[in-house]
């Protein structure tokens, strides 16, 4: 799967397991408060973690490597603290805090290889190297952002595709992960001794920058009363989806590459209401 995610693993259990003891020996107090408060707060802090930070676009940027996904699940660091507070309660028989840190050290263990157990449980399907008019055709529902990446590469002068980008990307049969999209990304960027850019600043900022192609990731949100996005385009709330913004017509459309579609004309108020605000390109 790639030495980057070997090498981040490594590092990310050596750091696990150190929390866990540093916490199990140091950071505890026989009466049981602190080593209680200790034990819900990182329980805590995994949950909501696992619930808004995981995973999101801007670790890249506090960690620009291709195994960012892997070096920012803070998730498996407080699961290993809350394992190294179990192993301490007080008045606890001792099967009870064996079975309990041992349960949370597995919980560890899982966030750090997430990345690749999600590939073995949902294999994802092979692609396939179709392109329409500079766009990369997504082969499966599941495979438009290694699509789209292959789209953003060829504009480029890359040459890359869809099922070249899979594995890169760390694709499973529900879809792509946006760090593992990062990571793809990032590492056909390396071998032609090229960046990535990740994009800030909003539409604004992307109109003034003028600097095509861009990947962007978008979606129809909930609630919106324009039925033709639903009925006419098959959008479905909530559902995420990449695109290439390849360029601008002169009257100031924008010239999207969709891999469901291929090439398209959107204007500047749908892609206002469907870009989500994040998204990278190469330089």
């Amino acid at each position: 799967m790639g030495i980057d995610l070997w090498i981040a693993i490594a590092v990310m259990s050596i750091l696990a397991a150190l929390a866990a003891v540093i916490v199990a020996t140091r950071l505890y107090s026989d009466t049981g408060q602190w080593t209680m408060l200790g034990l819900a707060v990182s329980a805590f802090g995994m949950i909501m973690f696992l619930l808004y930070g995981s995973g999101q676009l801007f670790w890249a940027r506090l960690i620009p490597v291709s195994a960012a996904i892997i070096y920012s699940n803070l998730s498996a660091i407080f699961a290993a603290m809350a394992a190294g507070w179990a192993w301490r309660l007080p008045k606890t028989p001792q099967w009870r805090r064996a079975t309990l840190a041992v349960l949370l050290s597995i919980g560890s263990v899982v966030a750090i290889l997430w990345p690749l157990l999600s590939i073995g449980l949902r294999p994802p399907p092979p692609g396939g190297n179709l392109w329409s008019e500079g766009v990369a055709k997504q082969t499966s529902w599941a495979t438009c952002s290694p699509a789209a990446a292959a789209t953003l590469f060829r504009g480029e002068g890359i040459e890359v595709n869809e099922a070249e980008m899979i594995p890169l990307c760390l694709t499973d049969y529900a879809g792509t992960p946006t760090l593992g999209l990062y990571r793809g990304i990032k590492l056909i960027a390396n071998r032609h001794d090229r960046r990535v850019v990740l994009l800030d600043g909003g539409l604004t900022r992307l109109i003034s920058d003028d600097d095509w192609p861009v990947l962007v990731s978008v979606g129809l949100p909930f609630g919106v009363e324009d039925r033709r996005f639903v009925e006419q385009w098959g959008w479905i709330p909530g559902m995420g989806h990449s695109v290439v913004i390849l360029g601008r017509t002169t009257d100031g459309y924008f010239i999207v590459g969709d891999p469901a579609v291929g090439l398209e004309i959107w204007s500047k108020a749908d892609l206002d209401l469907l870009w989500r605000g994040v998204g990278m390109r190469v330089e």
